[in-house]
């Protein structure tokens, strides 16, 4: 639904408390587009409603299922609404156990959060970037962490040289264990950026394995930092990298929907398919580097099924 459906709906009034399409937004396990666009339309109402379930979430509180759903959702919608007032509650969310993070994001840390946390950003470039230094932190959350981190340098919210120090420090302190995910935030943040005087740190970390082949090899770096200094004003790049803000909540949240061809199923069908009622997760997320793909493929799943995710 577009943003002037809404509003024409809005114009007809009584349309009641915001808490019945918060409700829906927590309940509802399609995705209530039109209790979305409400929320974000009257965010002035829905932001307390959101910001609280997501403090409970970063205390580390236990959730009910809509609860839960209801955190999931509401942080695409803050993040869409660019409020800033929930930034120091999700970075402590962000802190959370992997196991916590699984169950609360699933998928939802490594498909938007980057720019979820851009869209957040609340000028705090320290309490930002101390996610990325932490050892402790979970490594897909450092790689989108370093992701906003990144966009936010390029448009200015961060000073380039504080960056640039972060970035020479991650390497000459090695502040992850090899082929780490967070590396490939690294390496991409030195590319996105044009950097070039830090390339050479890039192709010694290939060389010494601790950016193995399945993240960006010295080829596609190469290109991707040459791209950024030929077009160093261009948005676009970070948009094909999927950084930058969350222009339209529903869509971002696409992603997380019932496949429509479900409704085209039979009965039978239906038993046996898996219908989300809670973030999507990747099945193969904690299959090892250097164990069997679970395609069936004979390699292993850092150079089969891992390599073919980006």
């Amino acid at each position: 639904m577009k943003k002037d459906e809404l509003e024409a709906i809005l114009e007809q009034g009584d349309l009641g408390p915001i808490d019945g399409y918060l409700e829906m937004v927590a309940t509802e396990p399609r995705l209530p587009v039109v209790a979305i666009g409400m929320c974000m339309l009257r965010m002035e109402e829905a932001a307390p409603a959101l910001r609280a379930i997501l403090a409970r979430g970063a205390n580390g509180e236990t959730l009910s299922d809509d609860e839960a759903k209801l955190l999931f959702r509401g942080v695409y919608m803050l993040g869409g609404a660019r409020d800033k007032e929930a930034c120091r509650d999700l970075l402590r969310l962000l802190r959370r156990p992997e196991a916590e993070l699984d169950d609360l994001l699933g998928d939802g840390l490594t498909q938007t959060m980057a720019r979820i946390v851009a869209g957040m950003f609340d000028g705090d470039v320290e309490a930002l970037l101390s996610l990325i230094t932490d050892r402790s932190v979970e490594q897909f959350a450092r790689d989108q962490i370093f992701g906003a981190a990144t966009f936010l340098t390029w448009n200015g919210d961060i000073p380039l040289d504080r960056m640039r120090r972060l970035l020479v420090a991650f390497h000459e302190d090695k502040l992850a264990e090899d082929e780490d995910q967070a590396w490939y935030g690294w390496q991409r943040a030195i590319a996105l950026l044009g950097l070039r005087d830090l390339a050479p740190m890039v192709h010694r970390a290939i060389d010494d394995g601790r950016i193995p082949d399945w993240m960006l090899g010295r080829g596609e770096f190469d290109d991707v930092l040459a791209e950024a200094e030929q077009r160093p004003g261009d948005i676009s790049r970070f948009e094909e990298a999927y950084l930058g803000y969350i222009a339209d909540v529903v869509e971002a949240l696409e992603w997380t929907d019932y496949d429509d061809a479900a409704d085209q199923l039979s009965d039978d069908d239906l038993d046996t398919l898996w219908m989300p009622t809670e973030p999507v997760r990747n099945p193969l997320r904690h299959v090892g580097r250097n164990d069997p793909c679970p395609c069936g493929s004979g390699k292993k799943y850092k150079k089969c099924c891992l390599a073919n995710q980006g």
